[in-house]
C-alpha cells in the first residue's frame, strides 16, 4: 500500500501507530464501485476519524492516555471502513483508462446569470462516451422541447423555442464512458456505474415591461452597439422571425453549434442553385439548427412559427414549400422547372405570392389557386400586408394595390416601388425623381400621399418600419454612387424629424427586428465581401415616473438580497414598516436560508396626485447555495417628498422550483379596442391546455371576464383580450396549465391587474 498523507498526517500519536501499521501490511479489497460513492466514504469515515482520534492535548477532563490495546476496539470499524476506501482507491487507479469516468467541462455555463435565451447549450466531454446512451438521459427543467446532437467530443442540446428570461434551468444527465470491446476468454470488469451531471445556469433578464408603451419615433431611438455575424460570403440572405432569431441562407458545408470555425467562403454574391441550405440562426450570429438542405431565400411568416422557402428537388427543379423552425415540412406549395431569384412573399399568415415566368401568382398556404386577374411583372417590387388580404405590386403595367377579398386593385403614383407594410397594416413605398426620391404613405394601403422627399441629389431606397409603426428605417446615397456609400436615416410617419441614425458608415438592406432590439444590415468589407451585421436599438425612456419608481424598488431589493435591514427599512414609510412588523412578508431572509435573486414581473401605475405604482417582484430563495423556491410580493410605492416609498405589501405563498411551469412575466397592453393581457410562461405548454377555463380575468365580485385567448408556443405566451371598464381585476392561472411532460402547474397564479382604459 503506498503513503497516504492524509492518514500519516491523522495517525501522529504515538498510540495510533501500531493500527497505521496494520492498515499498511493489510491487503485491500477490490470492489468496483461507483469513484464518487468511494470520495463520499472516505470523507464520512475521516470525519469520524478525527471526531474520535483528537490529539491528547486536545482532550480536556481525560488525565489519563489510551493504549494500543485500550484504542484498537474503539479503532476496529475505522479501520475495517479505511480498508474499502484504500481498496476502491487502488482499484480505481488500477483501471485502464477506457473504463473511467469521463470528464464533462461545464466552466462555462454552470451557474452562469446572464446565458442567452435563444443559444444552444454545448457541453464538451474529454474523452470517448456512448453518444446515444448520454443523450438519453438528458432532462431539462423547466419542461422544454429540445434536440440533441453530437459534434465531435460536445454533446449540442437545441432548445425547439428560445428559452424564457430571467430563469434558472436545471440540464441532468449522465456522462457514461464509451462500452469497451469484448474480448474472448477475458472476464468483463464491472462497469462503474454513471453518477448524474447537474447543470444550472439562468436565462438573461428581460426588459421590464413599460407602464406607457415606448415610441419609435426617430427622435426617441438610441443607437447601440454592432456585432459582426459571419464573414462575407458565409450568409448570402435572410430575416427576422417574429421571435427575434434569424432565418439566413448558407453555403452548404458550413459548420453548426459546437463545431470549430470552418474556413470561411471567399464567394460574396450568390450562391449556386443547389449548393445552399437554410439555417436559424440566433442574434448574436449562432448557427442553431439547419432546417432546409437545398434551400434557398427564406420568408418568415407574420405569425404562425412557419416559413416558405425555394428548394431544390431533382436536377434544376425547384419547390415551394413551408416548414416550422424545427425544419419540419408542413407542405408543398408548387413545383417549378427552374430556381427563382427572389423570395416568396406573404400576405397575412395564410396566402403566399410569388413570381415565376414573368407572371405573379398567389396561392393559399395549402398550395390551392387564389383568383386574380393576370398580373405581368419583371424586377418589380412585391409586399403583403402582415394583416391579411392587401398585396402590393410594381407590375409592368404600373403599380397598386390589389385586395384579395374583394378583388380590386387601386392605382398608386407613377413609378411606386420598394414597398414596406407596417404591422399595423399602413404602407410606405417610394418614387423616384430626376433630383432624388418622394416617400409616400397609404395609411390602411389607402389614400397614399407624399409626406418627404429626399435630399436634391440623394436617393432613397430600403425601407422598412419600426414595430410600433411611428417611423421607417431607409438608406440615403448618393445618386449614382455604389451601396457602400449608404447611410442610415430615420424618418417618422408624418415626414418629420429626419435623421442620421447610427454611424457614418454604410447600412444596407436595414430589417428591423419586430422585438425592436436590433437591426439586421450588410455592409461591405475591406476585401470587397458582403457581410452581415446587426445594430442594438431602443427607444429612449419616456415615463420618468416609471423609471423612478423602479429604480427605488431595485434599492430596495438590493439591501434585501445582502440582508441589510436598515438600508432596506429607509425604502419604507410607516405604513409600510407596518406592513412588514406584522408579517405581512419577511423583510430579510429567515435563517438557514438566503433571498439570492429577483426581477420585475410586472409594473402598472395605479394612482395619481400623488403617483402610485403596483410593482409585482419575485423573489428567489437558495438553500445550502441552491435555488429551492420562489414567492411573489406586490409592492404599492407612493411618491412622497420627491421620492417612491413602498407603503404596503402582500405576498404569495412560496412555490418550490421544478414542480410544473410557472408564469415568468405579466403584461397589460393597451389594444385598438380594449387590453390586451400578455401571460408568459418559463416552460413549453401543451397548446390544448391554454384556453379560457385555465388562463381567466375575474372582476372584484370573482366572476370570470369574457375574453380571447391566443398562445404562441414560440414564446410562451397567452395574450387575453378583453374590453373592460377602468379598475380593479385579477388574473388567475389555473393548474389546468400543464407542460410538455403532462405536469400541471403546482398552484394557482394570481396577480392584481389595474386596467386604466
Amino acid at each position: 500500500m503506498s503513503n497516504d498523507p492524509e492518514l500519516e498526517e491523522l495517525f501522529q500519536d504515538p498510540a495510533h501507530r501500531e493500527v497505521v501499521d496494520l492498515l499498511k501490511l493489510s491487503r485491500p479489497a477490490a470492489p468496483p464501485l461507483d469513484p464518487n460513492f468511494h470520495n463520499y466514504l472516505r470523507t464520512k469515515l475521516m470525519t469520524e476519524a478525527r471526531r474520535t482520534l483528537q490529539p491528547q492535548s486536545a482532550r480536556r477532563g481525560f488525565p489519563f492516555s489510551l493504549g494500543p490495546k485500550a484504542l484498537a476496539p474503539a479503532m476496529a470499524a475505522v479501520a475495517a471502513g479505511f480498508l474499502v476506501v484504500l481498496g476502491i482507491q487502488i482499484y480505481l487507479q488500477n483501471q485502464s483508462p477506457s473504463s473511467a469516468m469521463v470528464a464533462v467541462d461545464l466552466s462555462h455555463i454552470q451557474n452562469k446569470t446572464n446565458v442567452a435565451t435563444a443559444e444552444p447549450i454545448v457541453i464538451p466531454f474529454s474523452g470517448p462516451v456512448d453518444k446515444n446512451a448520454v443523450a438519453d438521459t438528458v432532462v431539462i427543467e423547466p419542461a422544454t422541447s429540445v434536440t440533441k446532437q453530437w459534434v465531435g467530443q460536445n454533446l449540442v442540446i437545441i432548445p425547439d423555442h428560445p428559452l424564457a428570461p430571467n430563469t434558472t434551468y436545471t440540464v441532468s444527465l449522465k456522462a457514461s464512458s464509451a462500452p469497451k470491446e469484448s474480448r474472448p476468454n477475458v472476464q468483463p470488469t464491472p462497469a462503474v456505474a454513471p453518477s448524474p451531471v447537474v447543470v444550472h445556469f439562468t436565462t438573461v433578464r428581460a426588459p421590464v415591461p413599460p407602464v406607457n408603451p415606448p415610441s419609435y419615433r426617430s427622435r426617441n431611438v438610441t443607437y447601440g452597439q454592432e456585432n459582426r455575424l459571419a464573414d462575407a460570403g458565409t450568409v448570402f440572405n435572410g430575416g427576422w422571425t417574429p421571435t427575434g432569431q434569424l432565418i439566413v441562407t448558407r453555403p452548404s458545408g458550413q459548420p453548426g453549434p459546437g463545431s470549430s470555425p470552418a474556413a470561411p467562403a471567399t464567394a460574396s454574391g450568390a450562391a449556386p442553385k443547389a449548393t445552399t441550405d437554410i439555417w436559424l440562426m440566433s442574434a448574436l450570429g449562432t448557427p442553431i439548427r439547419i432546417l432546409v438542405p437545398g434551400g434557398n431565400f427564406p420568408a418568415a411568416a407574420p405569425s404562425g412559427g412557419v416559413f416558405a422557402a425555394w428548394q431544390v428537388i431533382s436536377g434544376s427543379q425547384a419547390s415551394l414549400r413551408i416548414w416550422d423552425l424545427q425544419g419540419n415540412l408542413q407542405g408543398t406549395l408548387a413545383t417549378l422547372d427552374s430556381m427563382p431569384d427572389r423570395a416568396p412573399v406573404w400576405i397575412g399568415s395564410d396566402r403566399i405570392a410569388y413570381v415565376t415566368q414573368g407572371r405573379l401568382v398567389i396561392v393559399d398556404s395549402h398550395g390551392g389557386s387564389v383568383n386574380t386577374r393576370a398580373i405581368r411583372m419583371q424586377r418589380g417590387s412585391v409586399a403583403g400586408s402582415p394583416l391579411g388580404t392587401l398585396l402590393a405590386v410594381e407590375a409592368t403595367d404600373g403599380s397598386s394595390v390589389i385586395d384579395l377579398a374583394s378583388g380590386s386593385r387601386n392605382p398608386l403614383p407613377a413609378g411606386a416601388t420598394g414597398f414596406a407594410w407596417s404591422s399595423k397594416g399602413d404602407l410606405g413605398f417610394l418614387v423616384p425623381q430626376a433630383s432624388g426620391s418622394d416617400l409616400y404613405i397609404a395609411a390602411g394601403g389607402k389614400n397614399a400621399q407624399r409626406i418627404a422627399s429626399s435630399p436634391s441629389g440623394q436617393t432613397w431606397s430600403d425601407l422598412n418600419w419600426a414595430p410600433d409603426g411611428a417611423s421607417l428605417l431607409l438608406a440615403s446615397k448618393p445618386a449614382g454612387a455604389s451601396s457602400s456609400a449608404s447611410r442610415l436615416m430615420l424618418i417618422n410617419v408624418d415626414g418629420s424629424g429626419l435623421t442620421t441614425f447610427a454611424s457614418e458608415q454604410e447600412y444596407s438592406s436595414p430589417q428591423w427586428s419586430s422585438l425592436g432590439d436590433l437591426v439586421l444590415f450588410t455592409r461591405q468589407d475591406e476585401a470587397g465581401g458582403r457581410a452581415f451585421w446587426t445594430a442594438s436599438t431602443a427607444p429612449s425612456e419616456s415615463d420618468a415616473a416609471s423609471k423612478q419608481a423602479l429604480a427605488e424598488v431595485d434599492r430596495f431589493m438590493q439591501a434585501r438580497l445582502k440582508g441589510d435591514r436598515g438600508a432596506a427599512q429607509e425604502s419604507l414609510d410607516a405604513s409600510g414598516l407596518n406592513a412588514y412588523q406584522g408579517g405581512a412578508s419577511s423583510l430579510l431572509s429567515p435563517a438557514g436560508s438566503k433571498y439570492e435573486r429577483y426581477y420585475p414581473v410586472t409594473v402598472q401605475l395605479t394612482g395619481s396626485n400623488p403617483n402610485t405604482f403596483l410593482v409585482g417582484v419575485r423573489i428567489f430563495v437558495s438553500r445550502s447555495g441552491v435555488q429551492r423556491s420562489f414567492f411573489e410580493e406586490q409592492l404599492t410605492l407612493v411618491l412622497k417628498d420627491q421620492r417612491y416609498l413602498v407603503d404596503a405589501v402582500t405576498s404569495t405563498p412560496a412555490v418550490p422550483l421544478g414542480h410544473g411551469p410557472t408564469v415568468v412575466s405579466v403584461e397589460i397592453v393597451p389594444a385598438d379596442k380594449g387590453s390586451q393581457v400578455r401571460v408568459r410562461f418559463d416552460a413549453d405548454l401543451r397548446p390544448e391546455t391554454v384556453t379560457t377555463d385555465t388562463i381567466q380575468v375575474r372582476g372584484v365580485d370573482g366572476r370570470p371576464i369574457i375574453t380571447r385567448i391566443t398562445f404562441d408556443a414560440d414564446s410562451h405566451l397567452a395574450t387575453l383580450a378583453l374590453s373592460v371598464r377602468p379598475g380593479a381585476y385579477q388574473l388567475v392561472v389555473t393548474t389546468g396549465v400543464m407542460d410538455i411532460n403532462g405536469v400541471t402547474m403546482a398552484d394557482e397564479y394570481h396577480a392584481s391587474l389595474v386596467i386604466s382604459r
